[in-house]
């Protein structure tokens, strides 16, 4: 495939059942390359095939906020290692856990959200202050350490060599797609990683899209009107890839 759509899963891709299963078909009708870009871990991404009981699957799965990535061999996955050696550089989780430990109001997430790449809390009071506390303390102890916040109570601090946009790149470059065949969709801030413009991606931010992505404005992202998977395809029309119905 020479055309790859790397999109969010809850409250983009998945939100409208009947409308997703129809623009997958087109999708694959039209040569296009779905990867998942998404918080979830690959067991979810199979918890969710199995409830939606398609007989699709993604061609790829960039997992746990762009820490993982997962190339489809058959029905199922594997990982790629080498991503794994790329983001290891100055990562150290251990450090950073004592860090956000000591900053007030933040809680750890379930164990399940948790991996040796990522470390997840939920931070809701006063996050603009905290965040702020957090990078500084982070860059007295020079860690490179990525701080994404998202939908007003979502912490990761990640590997700053990953992310869901630098995932994306490299996985577009291993399969040999140029960066202006790349889209990318979602619907809150930890989206907006896949969306800068120096990746050479366009994007398309959904018409349920949380405030902090609402309000972004660059020249590269196409706000929708239309909700979850027909924001989707209302982006995918305005780009070319897919033609209106009745066209």
């Amino acid at each position: 495939m020479e055309r790859m759509l790397a999109t969010d899963l809850d409250g983009t891709f998945i939100g409208d059942d009947a409308t997703m299963e129809e623009l997958w078909g087109d999708l694959e009708e039209a040569g296009v390359s779905v990867v998942f870009s998404t918080g979830r871990h690959l067991p979810s991404i199979e918890g969710f095939y199995a409830r939606v009981a398609t007989p699709r699957r993604a061609d790829a799965c960039v997992t746990m906020v762009g820490t993982e990535i997962w190339h489809r061999r058959g029905d199922g996955y594997v990982l790629d290692d080498d991503w794994s050696e790329v983001i290891t550089d100055r990562w150290d989780k251990a450090a950073v856990d004592a860090i956000v430990a000591a900053i007030p109001g933040t809680e750890l997430q379930p164990e399940e959200w948790q991996s040796p790449f990522k470390s997840s809390y939920y931070l809701e009071e006063d996050a603009v202050t905290r965040l702020e506390e957090l990078q500084r303390r982070l860059d007295e102890r020079d860690l490179a350490a990525k701080v994404v916040y998202s939908a007003a109570r979502f912490l990761d601090l990640l590997p700053a060599r990953s992310g869901k946009g630098e995932a994306i790149r490299y996985l577009a470059g291993e399969v040999g797609i140029a960066p202006d065949d790349v889209i990318t969709a979602g619907d809150t801030g930890n989206d907006l990683d896949m969306m800068r413009p120096e990746l050479g991606f366009r994007s398309i931010a959904v018409g349920n899209a949380s405030a902090e992505l609402a309000e972004h404005s660059a020249d590269n992202v196409y706000h929708a009107a239309a909700q979850y998977a027909a924001g989707i395809r209302e982006g995918l029309e305005h780009y070319g890839w897919l033609e209106r119905p009745g066209s």
